[in-house]
């Protein structure tokens, strides 16, 4: 932005400090003093409490004015970057330059332009929503899924839309407007046995060449790095015998073989006849909501990901689906401007249309069209292979009874640490990871784990730790293949009474490993997709009906949690789909990665 730009938008915001009660003009050298050039580079956006807008002009679609914001609690910046609604960036600062009013009281300044008409059109949709429904309209704040404050949601007066006056601008999603079965998880009979589309290993019907077959994504992530029958049959093997993650031993589990991949018919080559393959689509998921406050260019949320699950179907499990393995495909959707991800959402929205039939030809050919945008070889350049998958996760206990199993996969390449993958790893393969804020199970209920919580409290407590390969002096404590016995297991520490906010701190670092959201501190059964593609009820409550809790007794502190994890998720796809790209700066991370 240029100095003569920063002059002419603060003359023109004279009138509008007046009007909005800032104090007295300001003396010509304050006003000179506003168009100094910034001194230092700024950072990206931080975390923010709230957005507001005073504009210099009538509203319209490209409203210059000044955008003013307050940091979210223990946040700090002197200043930063962020997206006006025109895509260019701008810099809001505290030092009482450039249209800050006063250094160092905590309101950050800086002119750009927003969509004023997009804004009163949410403010109409507001009140569209308001007059349909029979119980009050609220947004909702949630920390670590827990639902922790609600706030009426009404429009804002028209008469706010005029120059000098402060204009609100906070994010604002309406959760019932998502059909959460058409938009979020789609398991539905006709989607995921879609004919065309899908392949059942049971009945062996369907097109096994469909562009929601195991085959398919197969092919498209293997790309040229190998023929995707040898790409697939590699990945597998890795069960057979022992592998090494960040130094300790993964031990094989030899079912693999009796259970799959001897019975999976195969070519005249010799080679795996993928066109046969026994993983059946049971869900297609939406997860945009992993994308929010993922810090993206300037402030903006990313789009998150889009998963399929798969499930083996053998000759046992088709009448035995309980003894399940379960294949789930995590792709980063290769949407990054803030202008894509709206795209994006609103197409995931428009699935939700109550004349779209879940199921029929023309929700699937829509439902298609967005999966294939990201499924297809080089949609992610940058990444291994070309291909957008983030990782693949197992979750099973058909290899070996009675323990439920987690693994995951991701693509290697040489510039990666080594020490996240097996030390067998082949570039531009499926090479078994380290999982994902877990520890190896034997640190479990240890003094080490207590010590880390205590160590990391306020990251854990604020969603934003991450489990480190090593912690301190014990070598390799990043995990692989977790395991749980029992449905209720969680992570647990001693002496909890020693940790700040102990008990709080093992449930939510509990909550973010893979076993632990997989079983006692959501209530689960293992899988919160079934092998037949039922949900978990953590899952399932909101699936009807968004505003319907699920709550769960922690069982350590006894305290009771209600959570709203589909409420969550449709709140922010309505959000993502429907506001500007400034208001996406109001996106707070996600504590969570599963």
């Amino acid at each position: 932005m240029t100095k003569r730009r920063l002059g002419t938008l603060a003359g023109g915001l004279l009138v509008g400090w007046l009007t909005a009660g800032c104090g007295a003009e300001p003396a010509q050298e304050q006003v000179a003093s506003q168009e100094q050039p910034l001194a230092e580079a700024p950072q990206r956006a931080p975390a923010l409490e709230n957005l507001e807008f005073i504009p210099s002009e009538m509203p319209s679609s490209a409203t210059p004015g000044l955008i003013r914001a307050r940091l979210a609690e223990g946040e700090k910046a002197t200043r930063f970057l962020l997206t006006g609604d025109d895509g260019k960036e701008l810099v809001l600062s505290d030092d009482g330059f450039n249209g800050d009013e006063k250094a160092g009281d905590g309101l950050f300044s800086g002119f750009g332009i927003v969509n004023l008409d997009e804004h009163r059109k949410t403010q109409e949709r507001i009140a569209a929503f308001q007059k349909e429904s029979t119980e009050p309209l609220t947004v909702a704040t949630f920390q670590d899924r827990v639902l922790v404050r609600e706030t009426a949601l009404v429009p804002l007066p028209s008469d706010v839309f005029a120059p000098g006056r402060p204009i609100p601008l906070p994010s604002t999603g309406i959760a019932r407007a998502v059909v959460p079965n058409k938009s979020l998880i789609i398991n539905h009979p006709s989607v995921v046995g879609d004919p065309t589309r899908t392949w059942d290993p049971c009945t062996r019907t369907g097109n096994p060449n469909g562009v929601w077959t195991f085959k398919h994504l197969m092919t498209e992530m293997a790309n040229t790095a190998a023929p995707a029958p040898a790409f697939t049959e590699r990945w597998l093997r890795q069960w057979l015998t022992t592998q090494s993650v960040n130094g300790r031993p993964v031990q094989a589990r030899s079912a693999m073989a009796t259970q799959i991949l001897n019975a999976w018919p195969r070519l005249s080559t010799g080679e795996l006849d993928l066109a046969r393959s026994p993983f059946k689509l049971v869900a297609i998921v939406n997860r945009l909501d992993l994308g929010r406050g993922s810090r993206g260019p300037y402030g903006t949320s990313g789009a998150g990901e889009l998963r399929f699950v798969f499930s083996v179907m053998t000759s046992m499990t088709c009448s035995r689906p309980y003894e399940g393995f379960l294949v789930i495909f995590e792709y980063g959707v290769p949407q990054n401007q803030c202008l894509q991800v709206k795209s994006w959402a609103q197409a995931w929205t428009g699935l939700s249309n109550p004349l779209l039939a879940l199921g029929s030809s023309a929700y699937n050919t829509q439902l298609q069209n967005l999966t294939q945008q990201v499924v297809l070889r080089n949609k992610a350049p940058g990444k291994p292979n070309g291909s957008a998958i983030n990782q693949v996760r197992t979750n099973e206990i058909m290899l070996s009874t009675p323990w439920w199993e987690m693994r995951e996969f991701r693509l290697f390449s040489t510039a990666a640490n080594p020490r996240h993958f097996t030390t067998t790893a082949v570039p531009g393969h499926l090479s078994e990871h380290v999982t994902v804020r877990t520890p190896f199970d034997p640190f479990n209920n240890s003094t080490t784990l207590t010590n880390f919580l205590t160590t990391h409290n306020a990251p854990i407590l604020n969603g934003t730790h991450d489990v480190p390969l090593d912690y301190g002096t014990t070598p390799n404590f990043l995990g692989a293949f977790p395991q749980m016995a029992t449905n209720t297991f969680i992570w647990n520490a001693p002496n909890l009474g020693s940790v700040p906010n102990g008990f709080n701190a093992r449930h939510k670092f509990s909550l973010n490993t893979c076993t632990g959201c997989h079983a006692g501190e959501t209530r689960t059964d293992f899988t919160h997709v079934g092998v037949s593609g039922a949900l978990s009820p953590f899952l399932a409550a909101g699936m009807t009906n968004v505003n319907n809790p699920y709550n769960v007794t922690d069982p350590v502190s006894g305290q009771v949690r209600s959570f709203f994890e589909i409420r969550e998720r449709a709140q922010h796809l309505d959000s993502a789909a429907h506001q500007s790209c400034l208001i996406r700066s109001l996106d707070q991370s996600v504590a969570f990665v599963h």
